[in-house]
């Protein structure tokens, strides 16, 4: 299987990461290119061993997937290079927000085209990848491509209409954790807790709580009313958390990156080959 990726972000390292972590994908099979930042190729050559090129012959030949990981309002202008080459076998897929099957197709009418929305914690195996097919993909297209995504974790396929509200929830949803996290290491801190204790502290009771979310039937509301006692910590810490509305703030955070997903996709017309 070859990849060829790009932009090379995070997105496209944390995929890196993941593919090559154990050799789901070899390395030699993975092309990185981007604009013109030649240091940072040189960079992601040297920790994944993965190849780098601004040949576009080089970069498409005989590529199974083409995958869109650049900002979302350049990514016509850098496909342009590479539509008189792709068919009916290289598939496009999207790693950006808000860019639609549509407007891909539009710009690549021979090519099964991909809408995907994974996270960086594809570095680490545990991505939760969303999928969304364009009109033709064929099912082996289908299979090869989920093959693909859960080389860096779990997949789901759903309706393009949801794509939107699950980059806002998965997609961004990582760095809303980690802001948490940060939070809860600073008060680590601030009672006296030393940083490296903490932090690992912090870490395995979000594994832990994830871990119950996903074992068990109870609801999050269940599991912390079931920690919660009349009178006790948690229902102190509980108290502040509703006084300053953090779960309104929470609900809010992600219908605006839900907002903001929904605007990027409104592109203008694909470029002419």
């Amino acid at each position: 299987m070859k990849v060829t990726i790009i932009g090379g972000g995070s997105m496209a390292e944390a995929l890196i990461a993941g593919w090559t972590a154990q050799e789901y994908i070899r390395p030699g099979d993975i092309y990185v290119t981007n604009r013109s930042n030649d240091i940072r190729l040189a960079e992601l050559a040297r920790l994944y061993s993965i190849k780098t090129s601004r040949d576009t012959h080089e970069l498409i030949n005989n590529t199974d997937f083409l995958i869109l990981s650049c900002k979302p309002k350049d990514w016509m202008e850098a496909l342009k290079p590479y539509l008189p080459y792709l068919h009916n076998e290289t598939v496009i897929i999207s790693v950006m927000a808000g860019v639609t099957t549509a407007s891909m197709q539009k710009a690549a009418p021979n090519s099964p085209v991909i809408r995907s929305m994974p996270n960086t914690s594809a570095a680490v195996c545990a991505s939760m990848t969303s999928l969304a097919f364009g009109p033709g993909v064929s099912e082996e297209h289908i299979s090869k491509t989920e093959f693909l995504f859960r080389g860096v974790g779990e997949t789901a396929v759903i309706e393009e209409s949801m794509m939107d509200a699950v980059t806002a929830l998965t997609g961004t949803g990582p760095a809303y954790i980690y802001y948490l996290m940060e939070s809860m290491e600073k008060a680590a801190a601030n009672i006296g807790v030393p940083e490296h204790i903490g932090r690992e502290l912090v870490a395995q009771t979000l594994i832990g709580a994830s871990r119950r979310v996903q074992k068990e039937e109870a609801t999050p509301s269940d599991l912390y009313m079931q920690i919660m006692s009349p009178g006790g910590t948690t229902e102190a810490g509980f108290n502040v958390l509703k006084e300053r509305g953090v779960q309104e703030a929470l609900i809010d955070c992600i219908a605006k990156a839900y907002e903001r997903s929904q605007e990027l996709g409104k592109n203008p017309s694909p470029p002419e080959v």
